[in-house]
């Protein structure tokens, strides 16, 4: 387990203060390596409160994707959580992907027995680089537009808004995602555009729901910028700096992420700021720190929650394996 003394000998040694001063409170979350390699069906402590599944990236239609995607639905059918969150990419926007996700969930239809959410991806809008179902930058955006891009995803979500929330079992999720991207503006790249309506209505509802230890799941796709353990994690959100000043006002929030695909490692997955920031790498295909594909792999998170903690362990659904030293533990804040 580390320690006061030893996570301050990692904060000296990443140069915290430097370029993110606004991130550079002592970490509330507590890091542990976990060395499993029991091969089992996990399920559901009594004692938890909740559980759910969060995996992200599933990008269905590449190759074996559907593949890691059918083992994690039967790994959740074996292990019976109360929900999967998908954090974004889920393909590449277009209607054969949402077809092919469809068709996999429906085969599945008896075995997925919790609800699933979704929140949007860059990838949601990469409609506008295909022609006719073929790779077509040059000729890009097509005639696709943000509009029929969150339409399409939107139907898949069963929600009437980018943005929006549920409670589970008396605690809070909320969804946030991008409204905007490069066919509306090209200097967006693939970074998230969060509206000042999203942003208010973000601040309002974290502020209201607020409850004494009591932690909030908050998802969205693209990472802000933080200092891990181990180094600058950089950011993907437009308007990060004002999204980052809402959630350093609620040491209660844990914040999911996708999109950068690394793999999943107790050094990299977990901010140093007042709040916690995870990212949930990708289901079809992660990447080391030196961004080579790690092959027959397909990890994700176990989230667990208790009157006291939330227990996150990183878990590969391919084998059905806990990941090694993947495992934190975040105290529940007042």
């Amino acid at each position: 387990m580390t320690t006061r003394r030893t996570f301050l000998k990692c904060l000296a040694g990443v140069g915290v203060g430097t370029l993110l001063s606004w991130n550079v409170a002592l970490p509330k979350t507590a890091l542990s390596r976990s060395f499993r390699t029991i091969e089992r069906p996990w399920t559901k402590n009594q004692k938890a409160k909740l559980s759910f599944v969060v995996v992200s990236d599933i990008h269905i239609a590449r190759l074996n994707a559907l593949r890691n995607f059918s083992a994690l639905l039967k790994d959740n059918y074996n292990s019976k959580p109360d929900a999967m969150v998908v954090v974004g990419d889920l393909g590449d926007g277009l209607p054969r992907d949402y077809h092919i996700l469809n068709n996999e969930l429906n085969r599945h239809r008896l075995a997925v027995d919790y609800p699933i959410y979704w929140t949007m991806g860059n990838h949601e809008f990469y409609g506008g680089f295909y022609k006719k179902g073929l790779w077509s930058p040059n000729t890009f955006p097509n005639g696709e537009t943000d509009a029929l891009a969150i339409e399409r995803f939107l139907t898949l979500a069963e929600r009437d808004k980018i943005y929006g929330d549920i409670w589970l079992n008396d605690y809070h999720f909320i969804f946030l995602g991008s409204e905007r991207s490069r066919i509306s503006n090209r200097n967006y790249l693939d970074s998230a555009f969060l509206s000042e309506t999203q942003l208010n209505w973000f601040r309002n509802i974290l502020i209201k729901n607020k409850k004494p230890f009591k932690p909030m799941f908050v998802f969205l796709h693209q990472p802000i910028p933080y200092n891990s353990l181990e180094g600058l994690q950089r950011g993907y959100v437009l308007q990060w700096q004002t999204l980052n000043d809402i959630l350093s006002q609620h040491p209660e929030v844990i914040l999911f992420n996708g999109h950068t695909h690394y793999e999943i490692d107790y050094k990299y997955m977990v901010s140093e700021a007042n709040f916690t920031i995870v990212n949930s790498s990708s289901l079809a295909y992660p990447i080391d720190r030196n961004r080579n594909l790690i092959k027959n792999w397909a990890p994700g998170f176990v989230v667990e929650a208790y009157d006291e903690k939330v227990v996150i362990k990183g878990r590969e659904f391919l084998s059905q394996n806990w990941i090694n030293a993947a495992e934190i533990s975040v105290p529940v804040q007042a």
